[in-house]
C-alpha cells in the first residue's frame, strides 16, 4: 500500500502545481482598438453630352438624296474606374411614308460618311446605317476616370444615285446608338 499512497501523493501534488501555474495571478499589460473598415466598388460613368429630352441625341427632318448632315457631341468618363474602351452599337428601325414600319433599304441610301474623335477620323471608309447596324465601332481606347471630355462629330449623307429614289419620300429611320464602355483591365 506504500505505493499506491506515494502514487496518489504524487498525483495530487502534480494536480496541485499544475492549478498553481495555469490559474496563478498573472499581470501585464495590453491595449486594443477597434476600426471600422470599408470596401467600395469603383464604378463607370459614361457621359454622353448635348442630348436633347433625356437621350435624343440629334433629329434631322426635311433631307433629300444629295443632303449630308452633322451632329457634334461630347463623350466623357465621369466615373472612378477607367475605361479600356467605348463601343459604338447601332440599331435601326426603317418606317414608310404611312408610318409602317418596313425594312425598304432606306437604312442604305443613309451613309455614315465619318466619324471624328478628337479631330482624328476614325471611320475606315464610309458605311450605311445598315451596314453600321452589323459593324460594332470602338470610338475611343483608354480613357482615364475623370479625364476631359472629348469631342466627337459625326457627319451623314443621304447617298444620291443616279436612279430615281421616290419609295424614300416621306421614309423614317429611328436610330438607336448605344455607346458602351468596357472597364480598363489592370
Amino acid at each position: 500500500m506504500g505505493i499506491k499512497k506515494n502514487l496518489v501523493a504524487g498525483i495530487i501534488t502534480g494536480l496541485i502545481g499544475l492549478a498553481l501555474i495555469s490559474g496563478g495571478t498573472v499581470a501585464f499589460f495590453s491595449d486594443a482598438i477597434d476600426t471600422k473598415n470599408k470596401i467600395l466598388a469603383g464604378y463607370m460613368d459614361l457621359d454622353i453630352g448635348n442630348l436633347k429630352n433625356e437621350s435624343v441625341l440629334f433629329e434631322f427632318d426635311n433631307k433629300k438624296p444629295g443632303d449630308t448632315f452633322n451632329h457634334s457631341f461630347n463623350m466623357k468618363n465621369n466615373g472612378t474606374l477607367d475605361m479600356k474602351e467605348v463601343t459604338l452599337y447601332s440599331k435601326h428601325t426603317t418606317y414608310n411614308r404611312e408610318g409602317t414600319q418596313e425594312n425598304n433599304g432606306f437604312a442604305y441610301q443613309i451613309v455614315l460618311q465619318r466619324i471624328e474623335v478628337d479631330g482624328k477620323n476614325i471611320l475606315p471608309k464610309p458605311i450605311s446605317l445598315e451596314k453600321l447596324s452589323k459593324t460594332p465601332i470602338v470610338l475611343e481606347k483608354n480613357i482615364a476616370a475623370n479625364s476631359p471630355a472629348i469631342q466627337v462629330f459625326v457627319e451623314f449623307e443621304f447617298e444620291k444615285t443616279k436612279e430615281n429614289q421616290n419609295e424614300f419620300q416621306g421614309n423614317q429611320l429611328e436610330l438607336l446608338w448605344t455607346f458602351e464602355a468596357i472597364q480598363a483591365d489592370d
